[in-house]
């Protein structure tokens, strides 16, 4: 058996436990409301509740939304070490409600012990819980004239480890910036102008498209992921694919790559990047693997796709569903693809590719709208 049917067997497994144990919960919860009938006094009894994914992921996303468009905290470009940074109106929104008058009784039969709530540990019930939390973040209305911005960490087996800062403009009027030290611009200095307006791009459509793709292009996308997956599939590919026979593998492939570019490179309004995630899962040839790991060392749940000659991990925040980053390895250096046409899983074997085999990962540390190209989150 293979590690992908060993995982979908301990998907299953985890699944049928859960469950057994709300079956379990549920016969319990009924014979304590028997037994509280029969007797003449109130007993107090602890019941456990399973929660949806989707329930779970709403109660996040209350707790943890970063106003302003931040995706995630604006620590350090190091390992393991970003930090979040939330501003006041977001302390004093998750803040706890006032207590109530030390003066003021409190009936022991009024008050509700806490209910523990089950998180989910399935692949699905993960990626579910981190689109709803996603979706629920604040949109942040970007215009006409704004830009994207991410600051991010890059890291791979053949590039240095260093800190990235993109800008892209909102509408694609604009000229978008790059500044990375690994890529050394014709004046020799590390600011890239790119990419050029949709007016200026030689040879390329004059209007956005899924081939290029801008915020507001994004914005007018369906965020329902079932009409999403067809948009995604229905796009005329005709000009990426000069020469070549279209596929279904390939139309598949392309529009994994669709989604990644919209991730890695342009964001997208809160309900459209939701609508994103579940609709790449649904692609033919992806897979939903519960644990990922970003160049900074996040764990997050990850959609697996195939992009060229690449297997691909999109990783999200399993709590705010906040894109982390991704990873790439070559196809070559894994294992061959199965007969379910899903990506291999697990890492390049030793000595793989003569010892120089590649992998590239990311971490996004700050993701908003900003003004001007060059310019960084405030607050």
């Amino acid at each position: 058996m293979n590690d992908s049917q060993e995982t979908l067997a301990a998907d299953r497994h985890r699944l049928l436990r859960e469950h057994v144990m709300s079956e379990i919960a549920a016969e319990a919860a009924q014979a304590a409301q028997t037994a509280q009938a029969k007797a003449p006094r109130s007993r107090r009894r602890l019941v456990w509740l399973v929660a949806s994914p989707v329930a779970v992921g709403a109660v996040a996303a209350v707790t943890l939304v970063v106003p302003g468009g931040h995706e995630s905290g604006s620590g350090p470009a190091g390992p393991g070490t970003p930090t979040v940074s939330v501003s006041s109106a977001a302390t004093s929104a998750s803040a706890p409600a006032t207590s109530a008058s030390p003066t003021a009784p409190v009936s022991p039969t009024t008050s509700a012990s806490p209910s523990p709530v089950v998180s989910p540990t399935d692949a699905a019930g993960l990626l579910a819980r981190a689109a709803q939390a996603a979706a629920s973040r604040p949109d942040p209305h970007a215009r006409s004239g704004q830009f994207t911005y991410q600051r991010l960490l890059m890291d791979g087996d053949l590039e240095s480890r260093r800190e990235r800062r993109m800008w892209f403009s909102v509408d694609g009027r604009s000229e978008g910036l790059i500044v990375d030290p690994g890529m050394r611009s014709p004046q020799g200095d590390d600011r890239n102008p790119w990419p050029a307006a949709l007016s200026k791009a030689e040879g390329a459509p004059k209007e956005a498209s899924f081939s290029t793709q801008t915020y507001e292009f994004l914005a007018s996308l369906p965020t329902d992921p079932e009409r999403l997956l067809q948009a995604l599939l229905d796009a005329d590919r005709s000009k990426m694919v000069a020469g070549m026979p279209m596929t279904k593998e390939l139309r598949y492939q392309i529009a994994f790559g669709d989604v990644q570019m919209a991730f890695m490179n342009v964001t997208a309004p809160p309900a459209v990047r939701a609508a994103l995630m579940q609709a790449a899962a649904k692609l033919p040839g992806t897979s939903v693997v519960a644990d990922e790991v970003d160049a900074a060392g996040r764990h997050g749940v990850a959609v697996v796709g195939m992009n060229g000659t690449m297997r691909v991990s999109l990783i999200f925040d399993t709590t705010t569903g906040a894109f982390l980053g991704v990873r790439e390895v070559l196809l070559k250096d894994l294992p061959p693809v199965g007969a379910d046409g899903l990506p291999p899983v697990g890492e390049p074997s030793p000595g793989a590719n003569k010892g120089k085999g590649y992998t590239h990962s990311s971490a996004v540390f700050e993701a908003g709208i900003v003004d001007h190209a060059g310019d960084g989150l405030q607050g």
